[in-house]
């Protein structure tokens, strides 16, 4: 009986000791929101802008730039597993060339198709990995159970219509459509998208288009600005004609960085909060 008792210690120890690496943030996130620290991630200082929560601990190794990871830092590491994506997949032969014990396996969240089913694909993936199954449909049961609980408080605003921005420059923007990790958050929340098919949208559902370009949304749009914001708005609104006649920069709120391409923890992270500013407004 003992020896069954150790021999499960054991394998529970070494199991632990998987070493785990996403080459970008999104299986990064998966792994935190399913409670796995990954060993290394790339371009680690960019995540704290962009990303921000849920942080990375200060053992987390920086590969460097997430298309093109440190080779000498990967081999220094010996990881079990390295995570890409399909689109970083010409890293796949000079990662196997140098890591010939290392597991490489290509996990795609974003891909075409319905993102909520394929962040649910990728995140269940992601936890057999790592022995988390049971954990991670638990957190996916948790995600629902949260959402449901968070729209009914914005019940009020059922009628209203959302565009959600990120400004590159004062006359550029990206805008995020239904299929957008905003756009589905929004859509759990029974929120209304005001982007429909007005525009030519990339893999994420993401279109970059002018300012001018937003004139073609709903009049009673109202803006969801996420930051980092390199333009100081305030002062557009008052010293730029165009910015002041949309009138969807009459009525906006303006949130912390919320990684665009995340996952779980950036829906729930962004919806509350938006339900905390858009609270402040009514």
């Amino acid at each position: 009986m003992k020896f069954l008792v150790l021999l499960a210690l054991l394998f529970g120890v070494l199991h632990a000791q998987i070493k785990v690496v996403s080459t970008d943030w999104t299986a990064a996130e998966i792994l935190k929101f399913i409670g796995y620290e990954p060993s290394a991630v790339g371009d680690k200082n960019s995540y704290k802008i962009w990303v921000g929560e849920p942080d990375l601990g200060e053992d987390v190794v920086d590969l460097g730039l997430r298309m093109q990871p440190n080779i000498e830092r990967l081999i220094k590491l010996d990881p079990d597993i390295v995570i890409v994506p399909s689109f970083f997949s010409f890293n796949i032969t000079a990662l196997a060339k140098h890591l010939s014990n290392t597991k490489i396996i290509v996990i795609d969240a974003y891909k075409s198709g319905n993102l909520e089913e394929n962040l649910k694909e990728a995140t269940l993936e992601i936890s057999k990995l790592v022995n988390k199954e049971n954990e991670a449909k638990n957190l996916l049961d948790g995600n629902d159970k949260f959402f449901n609980s968070l729209s009914a408080k914005v019940t009020n605003l059922k009628d209203d219509t959302f565009a959600v921005i990120q400004f590159i420059d004062s006359k550029r923007v990206r805008i995020y459509g239904t299929n957008s990790i905003y756009g589905i958050t929004l859509s759990k929340l029974g929120l209304k998208n005001a982007l429909s098919n007005e525009f030519e949208t990339n893999l994420w559902d993401i279109a970059t288009i002018p300012v001018t370009s937003l004139f073609k949304l709903p009049k009673n749009t109202k803006a969801i600005i996420i930051k980092p914001n390199p333009i100081n708005l305030k002062e557009q609104i008052k010293f730029n004609s165009l910015f002041a006649s949309l009138d969807m920069f009459k009525d906006y709120v303006e949130l912390e960085p919320v990684w665009g391409a995340g996952a779980y923890l950036s829906m729930q992270k962004f919806a509350k909060a938006l339900i905390s500013l858009l609270g402040d407004k009514q």
